[in-house]
């Protein structure tokens, strides 16, 4: 699970929600792809910005 949607939110360039995010194309709600995500130890939106610059 952990790396279908790693793959399916670099394909959308880290898009989360919208017609062309990661949630659109898993059919799930955004607020369930993050809650998955957390839960999963994926790091998202500010998070994620803040580990791939440094």
């Amino acid at each position: 699970m952990c790396r279908h949607i790693e793959a399916v939110l670099q394909s959308t360039n880290g898009k989360i929600q919208g017609k062309d995010g990661a949630a659109a194309q898993l059919n799930i709600h955004p607020n369930t792809l993050r809650s998955r995500m957390n839960k999963l130890g994926l790091p998202f939106g500010r998070k994620a910005i803040r580990t791939n610059s440094s």
